[in-house]
């Protein structure tokens, strides 16, 4: 049961991979997109303010922006390929497909059927160009817009739900038999058409269940406001646990735009909420009072040390945990990068909230912590959560923005990240990018090294897996199979059939190692994905 239960977590771990490694390089860009649009740059470099120059700016940061506003829809699509077996993947991903837009649908008929809907925003903006935005009751009420249809915000969590069960609605009814006047619906037609259905009748719940735990929430942040300096640290502890689900949204949101944040009179105004209330006192010259009550729940001061400081802290810790580093540098500078420069860190959070929960539980708690000390200190800062608005929004507005304690703590934050991530990791062998299962021998290791840098082949590939199906026991003993950087992954019906002495010698590899007893890793180095399409030509003939 330990193994299975290990097994199921390690491959919905793997099926991350494919959404956190597209969304960590476009979020790069968006990071890139943030920097030439920063209206400080622009007035120290006019040039950047060039209509052409901000136009590549918007492009980029709508790159990035993409997959953040799709994210459920893109999580959906990678657990469903990633949990489907070999065969089934594009039929689990066109049912992932399906699943998530008869959610959103039918959620939208049932808020529109029994009056649950509320008014978006619906502006006319330049050029004539349409926008639909999500309001604060909307927020409240976990509405939101999504393809151009007003449902139901479920978060990356609904993508979870959505990949899942795709997934096991494919295995389980993709050989499904119909009566014979629904013949053509049968097989591989079937699992799209069962997911649909499944999902008609979640749709349908949906917007009577969520609702109320957005009520809960408002009631929860208006408590843990009043509650001191643990009030502090629980509200940057929530913000974090609540990442999977989307619902963070509403709960910073609560703080940022409602009474639950404070009201405060700047320079003769009134103004609701932390947000409101940080830009009109960086607006007003003559502001230069204490904030410290407003901004011990102010996103921008809690989270700065962890985004900028914490999270890259945390990525260096993987990195120096990988037994292949080069495996393991793309995306930690990828994702260190997208939170430094923009603030965003889901292509870290979701490298190993699903691998590690207790990492993760550790990880809230530091943002916590990152909250609660800045209140003990009463700290008062009105930047963002990135490096530039920390130079910018706070070393530039010294006279009415404590940035000091914010920098101080992030330092701490930096290397509390790096040695607790390193030593979690390898304390509990966390499968992050980098890192194999403990019975690679150090050989294999260390020929996965060498094939980081290109291995020359001298065989023919399609021979090669015409050798490899041979000593894996024929194509009926192969249930799955798929290749990461460097490896083919492959599962097994029968270990028993398994020819070890000659899997270890297969043309053009550098190693095999077997992490359990239905699973076989084959080295091929950086050109494995060329292996792998020899593999399916053979197994298809």
């Amino acid at each position: 049961m330990r193994k299975k239960l290990q097994s199921y977590f390690s491959m919905l771990g793997r099926s991350f991979l494919l959404a956190v490694a597209a969304m960590s390089f476009f979020v790069l860009l968006l990071s890139l997109g943030a920097v030439l649009k920063n209206p400080f740059f622009i007035d120290a470099v006019p040039f950047l303010g060039n209509t052409w120059v901000q136009f590549i700016a918007n492009a980029l940061s709508e790159s990035g922006l993409v997959i953040i506003r799709f994210m459920p829809l893109v999580f959906a699509v990678s657990i469903a390929i990633g949990m489907s077996e070999k065969g089934s993947k594009e039929i689990a991903a066109f049912s992932a497909v399906v699943g998530y837009l008869f959610m959103i649908t039918f959620s939208s008929l049932a808020m529109s059927t029994f009056g649950l809907a509320l008014k978006p925003d619906v502006v006319v903006g330049e050029n004539n160009m349409l926008a639909i935005s999500q309001t604060l009751e909307m927020r409240k009420a976990m509405q939101t817009m999504v393809l151009g249809v007003q449902t139901i915000d479920t978060g990356v969590l609904g993508g979870v739900i959505v990949g899942t069960v795709s997934a096991w609605a494919t295995k389980r009814f993709k050989t499904q038999s119909l009566p014979m006047i629904f013949s053509f619906y049968r097989g591989k037609h079937f699992p799209p058409i069962a997911t649909g259905f499944i999902f008609m009748v979640v749709g349908i719940v949906i917007p009577f269940i969520w609702p109320v735990i957005g009520g809960g929430i408002y009631s929860a942040a208006k408590l843990v406001t009043g509650a001191g300096v643990f009030g502090s640290f629980l509200f940057g502890f929530i913000e974090r646990m609540l990442i999977p689900t989307g619902l963070h949204h509403v709960w910073y949101s609560l703080a940022h735009f409602t009474p639950v944040g404070g009201t405060k009179e700047i320079c003769g105004q009134f103004y609701t909420g932390t947000k409101a209330i940080t830009t009109a006192a960086l607006g007003c010259g003559k502001f230069s009072g204490d904030l410290s009550d407003i901004t011990r729940v102010w996103l921008g001061q809690g989270a700065t040390p962890i985004k900028v400081f914490g999270v890259p802290g945390a990525l260096l810790g993987i990195y120096l945990a990988a037994k292949n580093k080069n495996r393991a540098k793309v995306i930690a500078i990828s994702a260190a990068s997208a939170s430094f420069f923009a603030g965003v860190t889901e292509p870290f959070e979701f490298l190993f909230m699903f691998l590690a929960p207790g990492l993760f539980v550790i990880h809230a708690a530091l943002t916590g912590l990152s909250f609660a000390i800045l209140d003990l200190v009463n700290a008062s800062y009105l930047g963002g959560n990135n490096i530039i608005e920390l130079i910018f929004n706070g070393v530039f507005q010294g006279h009415k923005s404590t940035w000091i304690p914010v920098t101080l703590v992030g330092v701490a934050m930096f290397f509390i990240y790096m040695f607790t991530f390193k030593w979690y990791i390898e304390k509990f062998n966390i499968m992050t990018p980098g890192r194999e299962p403990e019975e690679d021998t150090e050989e294999i290791l260390h020929a996965e090294v060498a094939a980081s840098k290109l291995i020359i082949s001298k065989a023919d590939k399609n021979e090669v897996a015409k050798i490899l199906i041979e000593h894996l026991g024929g194509k009926d003993n192969i249930k799955d199979y798929t290749n990461c950087i460097s490896r083919l992954r492959i599962f097994v019906h029968d270990p028993s059939l398994l020819n070890e002495g000659a899997l270890k010698k297969v043309p053009d590899s550098l190693g095999m190692s077997k992490p359990s007893e239905e699973e076989v890793h084959i080295v091929f180095g950086m050109k494995v994905s060329e292996y792998r399409e020899a593999l399916d030509v053979q197994l298809d003939q």
